[in-house]
């Protein structure tokens, strides 16, 4: 039978861990190129993200275009659907954050804080605020249950697009994926946490745990402690 390859996200995003290096395409190695020496040296590239938005969305490049025909990569990328860590692909400018004690939050002046709550975009908690008193309680509150989460890194699945199509194909030539396959989609309820499965007008109940081996085409994540 067809054996469909598995693929961790984690070895997909590893291009953007700061330490791997990743060869310039083949169509741009001749552009890209330096000649030293009579020598031609392809270069190299190394990605490091600085931040990470409250929604990542990742699209994974499922097709190809040969001069034939449209060919779909059917590799299955296996993905967490709750805390997906992404930590170790951030390097900040300033270095990582840590959380501030209530104690250094107390000291600060109304600048710091006002500041400390822009900083992580929440400029929304500084409306109608009057009294110091009250901005230092919201920015208590706010590094007490949504600022760990944000400087975690972390993320949860809240909605996954997939392609489907028949074995045969987009496969050696055969017919065109795009033209023959389609689409679903994975939302979750926010309420009850109850994940659904949307196609046309059908819509049905799934399981976390089948949308993480689907094959999916694009992801969209939301950061954990993010602004709703």
């Amino acid at each position: 039978g067809l054996v469909i390859p598995q693929e961790p996200l984690v070895n997909v995003l590893r291009k953007f861990d700061g330490v791997s290096f990743c060869d310039v395409l083949a169509t741009q190695q001749q552009q890209k190129s330096e000649e030293i020496d009579g020598l031609v040296v392809a270069k190299k590239r190394r990605y490091r993200l600085k931040r990470l938005p409250n929604y990542l969305i990742l699209h994974l490049s499922r097709f190809k275009r040969n001069n034939f025909s449209v060919e779909k990569n059917p590799t299955i990328v296996m993905f967490p659907v709750k805390n997906f860590d992404l930590s170790s692909y951030v390097f900040p400018e300033g270095g990582k954050g840590k959380v501030p004690t209530e104690e250094e939050v107390r000291n600060m002046s109304t600048k710091e804080l006002k500041k400390t709550l822009k900083k992580y975009g929440r400029s929304d908690l500084l409306e109608d605020v009057v009294e110091k008193s009250d901005l230092v309680q919201h920015c208590i509150d706010f590094i007490s249950t949504s600022l760990p989460d944000l400087l975690s890194e972390k993320y949860d699945l809240v909605a996954n697009i997939t392609h489907d199509i028949p074995a045969e194909v987009g496969r050696e030539g055969q017919r065109n994926p795009l033209e023959e396959g389609s689409y679903r989609c994975h939302v979750q309820h926010k309420a009850t946490g109850q994940w659904y499965e949307m196609h046309d007008l059908h819509v049905r109940e799934t399981m976390p745990q089948l949308i993480g081996v689907s094959e999916s085409y694009l992801l969209v994540f939301e950061r954990k402690g993010a602004k709703k």
